[in-house]
C-alpha cells in the first residue's frame, strides 16, 4: 500500500489524448518557469481558426504540470492561468468543464472569480448568485461585494443593496456604472450609460438587468468574450449587435449560425432589396453584408444564387473576411451542384470550401474543373490558378503533381498584369508564399520557378518573432517537447497569424508542427496563409 499523492490542479483538464488533447506528458522536459513566463502571451485573439483550435487543446489537455519552481512564489496556479486564456478567447464552455474538474476544496478566490465571470457573460445570474452566497462570507473583496449587492437587488432587497453600495463607497469604491445601474434596478432613477469602452462582466450582466442600452462605444473593445456577449445582448442596437457578432465569429467565440441568424433578422426596406448587389459594393459594412446574405438566402436559381455568392466571397477576399464568409455561405453553397456550367464560379467556391474547412466538397469542384479543362480553355486557364492551393489542401496527391504545374501557375498569374500595374509585386508576394509552403511539406521548387522573385528588391521590411523565441522553437522541437512546440508556434505566428506572417515564419513553423506529428494542423494552417493571399 502507498500514501496517496495529493492531486496537482495544474494537471486536471478535460481533454485526453484520445479526445483531441496532446497527451500526459505533453510539458515533459519544459521548464516550469518558462511556461509560466510564456503561457499568458498566447494570442487570444487571433481570427485563425486552427491556431484556436491549438490554443484550446493546449489549454484544456490532461497533462502532468511542467517541473520545477514557480516564477513567482504568489502564482502557484498554472490552472489560474489557463482559465483566464479560455475566457479571453471567448470560450466559456471551456472555462465551465475545466473549472468543474478542479474539486471544491482547490478552487482559489482567481478560479472562483473566472467562474463568476463566465457566468456574468452567459447571462446566468442565478449560477452567479448561488455561487456567490457560498462564498460572500469567506471574501470581501471589492469584487464579491459588488456581486453579492447586485444578487441582492436582484432579489429585490433593495434596501440591503442599497446600504452595501453605500458602504462600499465609504471605502473608496465609486463605481460610477455600478451604482448608476443600482439606481436604477432598485427604481431610484434611470441612468444611461454613456460610455463601455472597456466592460466588466458585472457591468455587462448589469445593464441587461437594467434593461438599459448599451452605448456606441461598447463595440470598442477587440475581447472575443465581449464581443460575443454583445452579439447576443437585445439591448445592443442592430448595427451594435452585428459588427461585435461579426468579429466574434471570426475569431471563433460566437457560432456562425447565430451571425446567420442575426443576418437574416435584420429589417431592410423595399428600396434596398431591389439593389443588393449595388448597395454591398458601394457600402461594405455590417449591413451591407446581411443583405447581400438575405439575397442569397432567397435565390432559387443556381446560377442567380451563385452570382450573388461570387459577389459576396469576392468582395470578402478583397476585405480579408473569406474565411467567416465562407462559413457562414457554407449551407447555400452546398446547393449549387458542381456541374461544368459553372466553371466560371469554381475558383471561388474552391476557394470558400477550403476555406470553411470542407475539403471534400472542395474536391469535387476541382474534380470538375480537372475534367472540364480537357476540352475548354478557360477551365484549363482557371486549373492553372487553383491547382497549387489544392495541392496544399491535399486535394491533389503525388501522383498528379509535377514541378511544371508550378510554371503553369505562375504563367497564369501574370496574365493580367498589363491591366494591373500592381500585379507584377502581388504575383512576386504570393508566389514566394506558395514556394515556401509548398516546401515545408517536401515538394520540391525548383530553381528555375524562384529566378523570377529575384527581380523583386534584394532587401525587405518584415516583422520577425524575437531571436530568444526563435531558438527555443527550435530546441523545443529537437528535442519533441509537444507542449512547448506548439505554446512557441502560436506566439512566432502572433495575433495575426498565418493571414499576415512572414513566408519565412510560416515555413518554420509549419515544418515544426509537423516534426511533432501535427500534420493536418500544420496544413491547415498553410490553407488559411494561402487563401488570405489570395492563391
Amino acid at each position: 500500500m502507498e500514501e496517496l499523492q495529493q492531486l496537482d490542479p495544474d494537471s486536471l483538464g478535460t481533454l485526453t489524448i484520445e479526445e483531441g488533447g496532446f497527451g500526459t506528458l505533453m510539458w515533459d522536459g519544459s521548464p516550469r518557469r518558462k511556461i509560466e513566463r510564456l503561457l499568458p502571451k498566447l494570442p487570444t485573439r487571433s481570427t485563425s481558426r486552427t491556431m484556436r483550435d491549438l490554443m484550446r487543446r493546449l489549454l484544456l489537455s490532461t497533462a502532468k504540470a511542467p517541473a520545477g519552481e514557480p516564477l513567482l512564489s504568489s502564482q502557484k496556479d498554472l490552472i489560474g492561468t489557463r482559465l483566464e486564456l479560455l475566457s479571453a478567447m471567448g470560450d466559456l464552455p471551456g472555462v465551465t468543464s475545466l473549472i468543474k474538474e478542479v474539486p471544491a476544496t482547490a478552487r482559489t478566490d482567481r478560479l472562483l472569480r473566472s467562474e463568476v465571470d463566465a457566468l456574468f457573460m452567459k447571462n446566468d445570474n442565478a449560477g452567479v448568485c448561488s455561487l456567490v452566497a457560498s462564498q460572500i462570507g469567506q471574501v470581501e473583496t471589492p469584487y464579491w461585494q459588488k456581486a453579492f449587492i447586485f444578487c441582492q437587488s436582484l432579489s429585490g432587497e433593495h434596501d440591503k443593496a442599497a446600504l452595501g453600495a453605500s458602504l462600499l463607497r465609504e471605502t473608496g469604491d465609486n463605481d460610477q456604472i455600478f451604482n448608476g445601474l443600482l439606481e436604477q434596478l432598485s427604481g431610484l432613477g434611470s441612468y444611461k450609460v454613456a460610455s463601455l469602452a472597456d466592460p466588466e462582466p458585472l457591468h455587462f450582466a448589469m445593464v441587461r438587468a437594467a434593461k438599459t442600452d448599451l452605448p456606441a462605444d461598447v463595440t470598442a473593445s477587440n475581447n472575443p468574450a465581449i464581443l460575443r456577449t454583445i452579439a447576443t445582448s437585445p439591448n445592443a442596437r442592430p448595427e451594435l449587435r452585428l459588427d461585435a457578432a461579426e468579429r466574434a465569429e471570426s475569431m471563433g467565440a460566437l457560432k456562425t449560425e447565430v451571425l446567420r441568424q442575426l443576418y437574416a433578422g435584420v429589417t431592410f426596406s423595399e428600396k434596398a432589396l431591389k439593389n443588393p448587389l449595388t448597395t454591398a459594393d458601394s457600402q461594405r459594412n455590417p449591413l451591407s453584408r446581411a443583405l447581400l446574405y438575405r439575397k442569397a438566402l432567397v435565390e432559387n436559381v443556381p446560377a442567380a444564387s451563385a452570382e450573388v455568392l461570387s459577389k459576396a466571397l469576392k468582395l470578402g477576399r478583397d476585405g480579408g473576411r473569406l474565411p467567416s464568409l465562407a462559413r457562414i455561405y457554407l449551407p447555400i453553397l452546398q446547393t449549387i451542384n458542381p456541374t461544368q456550367d459553372f466553371v466560371w464560379f469554381s475558383p471561388e467556391a474552391i476557394r470558400a470550401f477550403l476555406a470553411a474547412g470542407d475539403l471534400q466538397l472542395a474536391s469535387q469542384w476541382f474534380a470538375m474543373l480537372k475534367n472540364a479543362a480537357l476540352l475548354d480553355e478557360n477551365a484549363a486557364w482557371i486549373l492553372s490558378e487553383v491547382q497549387p492551393l489544392a495541392r496544399l489542401a491535399g486535394a491533389i496527391d503525388d501522383s498528379d503533381w509535377n514541378a511544371g504545374l508550378l510554371a503553369k501557375w505562375w504563367q497564369a498569374s501574370n496574365a493580367e498584369k498589363e491591366e494591373n500595374p500592381v500585379a507584377p509585386e502581388m504575383n512576386r508576394t504570393r508566389a514566394e508564399l506558395l514556394y515556401n509552403l509548398l516546401d515545408s511539406f517536401g515538394d520540391e521548387v525548383a530553381d528555375a520557378e524562384w529566378g523570377p522573385l529575384l527581380d523583386g528588391p534584394p532587401q525587405s521590411t518584415v516583422l520577425m518573432p524575437q531571436p530568444a523565441l526563435w531558438r527555443s522553437l527550435n530546441i523545443a522541437a529537437q528535442n519533441l517537447r509537444v507542449g512547448e512546440t506548439i505554446l512557441l508556434s502560436l506566439l512566432a505566428l502572433g495575433e495575426s497569424g498565418p493571414a499576415q506572417a512572414n513566408p519565412t515564419v510560416l515555413h518554420k513553423v509549419i515544418k515544426i508542427l509537423r516534426t511533432v506529428g501535427l500534420e493536418r494542423e500544420a496544413r491547415a494552417l498553410a490553407v488559411e496563409a494561402a487563401v488570405a493571399f489570395g492563391l
